[in-house]
């Protein structure tokens, strides 16, 4: 956990006490900001020419400077256009701070409201900000500069290197840092700074910048700007960038990934012969809860991205197209079971600093267990979510792709699917339990049934949140609730699949409910309907994500196996292959992303089992 920036005002200025520095250079930030930034990287040309753009700083500070860039954006970028940004700060202001200075300088507009209200908590790794109106997002990278920027993938076209004196603020500007900032730029990538400092310029020089000396802004006598002209060995290769992108399957992991794309500005077609949401994304009431662990940072920074991605996604969601995607706001985690208890126990010892902040100590719960409370975990109808992802796309193909044929620097054919069409990329995103494997990592997937129930029951009025320990209680306030789910391999409830095993399951679902109120006793509790779906799972019950080995040149991806907290990671899964496809900057950092890399699960045997 970070501590919040030390802020003084003096004369009417924001000044940071632990650089002995102001927060900006002139009195008039905002052509303080145009010039040394804007104008020095050529934006607003730029932004007419481009369809995606790629824009980084050092140096969050207010965030006045993206601000800028993104208004420049608006006005300049042509229609369907994507601006990709990054920004770092070692030591952010804290949300009242940051209000203040937006209050001092009048930014109020709805990308400054955006910003505000979707600003991290202070926990060092990526986050991501949201700006759907200006076609845009940014990844707010807290911590020190040359850590973070070593873990991050993308291709920069333009830098704001901005922050502190360098004399004050060693940290930021080095070569450590420069070679970092080299490696991330794309061919061509310019810079704009408001420092003249002879070692800035060479340190600069040295890692492959071409540097000019202009006039500088206000009192200042000189600045730096310039353009990399020598890219260092270690940079990536420019990706060939996907116009068109075949995404199989309508579930959630698919339509994620197909709504990021087309966000992006690429032209993607979704096929599933059961149509939106056929399987188990179909179901009516899930629950959006974080997977942590007091001693795995990695898990808990996934979980934190996971989180806040699956949140924006739906309020974004609900606000274009109308419609309810949310059935209750917080989750309480009782632990029930031996493991459960011990679970929770070790995370309040932890402390919620070591966990992303996620859950609050002092939250609510429902019964006697020690328990953990997370106050933005969600309980989310899974259909009406894939509907509104799919509203904007194009209607959904209800064919079997049957293979992919592969050909080398040529387009990707779908076999099985009538009209021919040739694709830059595939995205395989498949339901489990298909006839016929599309990609060999598919033999590392084991498909288990679950089945949920909703019933009328005498529940009291604990305060509208989940309750879930052993199982899963959603209330609503009439008394009715989903309940669930059931967890059985698919081979053993495939063999005996009656109505009394259904019926059974529905007793299953009551007998580990039996600790919340009004749940306890059976005879007290009406069935109303039941639902069952099938997931696919592997054996660490992390999704596989990346490219399939079937393509030596990584033009098929995976979205697979979300059978297990499918909420919680397949829209940030989503999100990642289409900034990956497209060079953008990832939302995850390379640590974390191996995590869901599907070369993990290759020695994996199928079949074992997973935390229900």
């Amino acid at each position: 956990m970070l501590d919040w920036a030390r802020l003084e005002w003096r004369n009417g200025q924001p000044f940071a006490v632990d650089y002995g520095d102001g927060y900006f250079g002139s009195s008039d930030p905002r052509a303080e900001v145009r010039e040394v930034f804007i104008e020095a990287n050529a934006l607003a040309a730029r932004f007419r020419q481009c369809r995606r753009f790629v824009l980084a700083e050092t140096g969050f500070g207010s965030g006045l400077n993206l601000l800028l860039a993104l208004e420049t954006w608006r006005r300049e970028a042509p229609p369907g256009a994507f601006l990709s940004m990054l920004s770092l700060e070692a030591h952010p202001l804290s949300p009242e701070d940051l209000a203040a200075i937006h209050a001092r300088l009048g930014l109020d507009g709805v990308d400054a409201q955006r910003l505000r209200s979707q600003y991290p908590p202070p926990v060092a790794g990526l986050h991501r900000i949201e700006f759907p109106e200006a076609r845009a997002a940014l990844t707010l990278a807290l911590g020190d500069a040359a850590p973070l920027l070593s873990g991050i993938q993308g291709q920069v076209d333009a830098w704001f290197l901005d922050g502190f004196a360098p004399r004050n603020n060693p940290a930021l500007w080095n070569t450590g840092v420069f070679r970092q900032v080299a490696r991330l730029s794309a061919p061509g990538a310019t810079f704009g700074t408001y420092t003249a400092a002879g070692q800035v310029r060479r340190d600069l020089e040295g890692v492959g910048f071409e540097v000019q000396r202009v006039p500088g802004h206000g009192r200042k006598r000189e600045r730096l700007q310039g353009v990399l002209h020598t890219r260092p060995q270690d940079a990536p290769p420019a990706p060939a960038i996907p116009e068109r992108v075949a995404v199989v399957g309508a579930g959630l992991a698919g339509l994620a990934a197909a709504h990021a794309l087309r966000a992006r500005g690429v032209a993607v077609d979704v096929f599933d012969p059961a149509g939106i949401a056929g399987g188990a994304s179909g179901n009516p009431a899930a629950v959006l809860l974080p997977n942590l662990h007091p001693q795995d940072p990695e898990l808990n920074q996934l979980a934190l991205a996971g989180m806040r991605r699956t949140a924006s996604l739906v309020g974004q969601l609900e606000a274009a197209t109308g419609q309810a995607i949310r059935l209750a706001a917080g989750v309480a985690f009782h632990g029930i079971s031996a493991h459960g208890r011990k679970r929770v126990q070790r995370l309040q010892k932890a402390g919620p600093a070591r966990a992303g902040l996620l859950f609050d100590p002092a939250g609510p719960g429902c019964a006697s267990a020690p328990h953990l409370f997370y106050p933005d975990a969600l309980a989310l109808d899974m259909r009406a979510l894939c509907e509104a992802l799919a509203a904007e796309l194009a209607p959904v193909q209800r064919e079997a792709v049957q293979g992919i044929q592969a050909v080398p620097d040529g387009p990707l054919r779908l076999e099985g699917v009538s009209g021919g069409a040739e694709y830059d990329a595939v995205v395989l995103a498949m339901a489990a339990g298909g006839d016929r494997p599309l990609c060999p990592e598919e033999t590392a997937i084991a498909t288990v049934d679950g089945q949920m129930t909703r019933v009328q029951a005498p529940l009291p009025d604990w305060g509208g949140f989940v309750a879930t320990g052993q199982g899963y209680c959603i209330p609503k306030a009439d008394g009715r609730a989903w309940i669930g789910a059931t967890y059985r391999h698919t081979d053993a409830r495939a063999a005996a699949t009656t109505a009394e095993t259904i019926a059974e399951d529905d007793r299953a679902n009551l007998r580990h409910l039996a600790w919340v109120p009004g749940l306890e006793d059976a005879s007290a509790v009406t069935i109303l309907e039941s639902w069952a779906g099938t997931r696919a799972v592997v054996r660490d019950r992390l999704p596989l994500v990346g490219a399939s080995r079937m393509d030596p040149d990584a033009r098929v991806l995976l979205s697979l196996a979300h059978g297990s907290r499918g909420l919680l990671y397949a829209p940030l899964a989503g999100e990642w292959l289409a900034d990956h496809l497209l060079g953008l900057i990832e939302p995850l950092d390379v640590h974390s992303r191996a995590r869901l890399d599907p070369m993990r699960a290759a020695v994996q045997p199928a079949g074992s089992s997973a935390e229900a």
